[in-house]
């Protein structure tokens, strides 16, 4: 009668055990997650026409290095997070280019644009394992206006509405 009674028990414990889990403890891979804001680069003189920045780096205010994966590089579109608990991100992009001086040497120019991104948060819960993801609206796109040396010609935010990263948000013409 004991072992019945020790057994009884022991699947009773792990009846519990199995059916405490609930299907939100898990976050699948899949599950939406807050979306990054998508610049693309295009030509000034040609606002259809992509064009890519060479050596592009960007780096957030106060931030010592570069966001990951946009440091040095070549492209015509980048993916960068906002900041989800404020109501503004600014970063500096900055296009590095080469020059030869007259002595021979080669020279890199840093040339750094303020862009500063302005935008409203709304908080969604998703669940429990996953917890909330932010989407911004509203979204506006302001230059330094101070710098006299820019390589960025012009800005247009053509998706005020950042809820995913599928499409662009913002245009910089160069």
């Amino acid at each position: 009668m004991k072992r019945l009674a020790l057994a009884l028990f022991i699947a009773g414990m792990v009846a519990v055990f199995l059916l405490g889990c609930e299907k939100d403890d898990i976050c699948p891979e899949d599950s939406v997650t807050t979306p990054l804001l998508v610049i693309t680069f295009h030509d000034r003189n040609d606002s259809e026409a992509r064009k890519e920045v060479s050596f592009l780096s960007v780096i957030g205010k106060d931030q010592d290095a570069p966001i990951t994966g946009i440091d040095s590089i070549a492209t015509d579109s980048i993916a960068i997070p906002l900041k989800v608990f404020e109501n503004e991100s600014v970063f500096a992009f900055t296009r590095h280019t080469e020059e030869i001086s007259e002595s021979g040497d080669t020279l890199r120019i840093n040339n750094a644009d303020t862009l500063t991104f302005q935008y409203q948060t709304e908080q969604i819960f998703i669940s429990r394992a996953c917890g909330f993801v932010t989407n911004f609206s509203g979204l506006t796109a302001i230059r330094d206006q101070a710098d006299t040396n820019r390589w960025i010609s012009s800005l247009e935010v053509i998706n005020p509405t950042v809820e995913n990263q599928s499409a662009a948000h913002v245009k910089i013409y160069h």
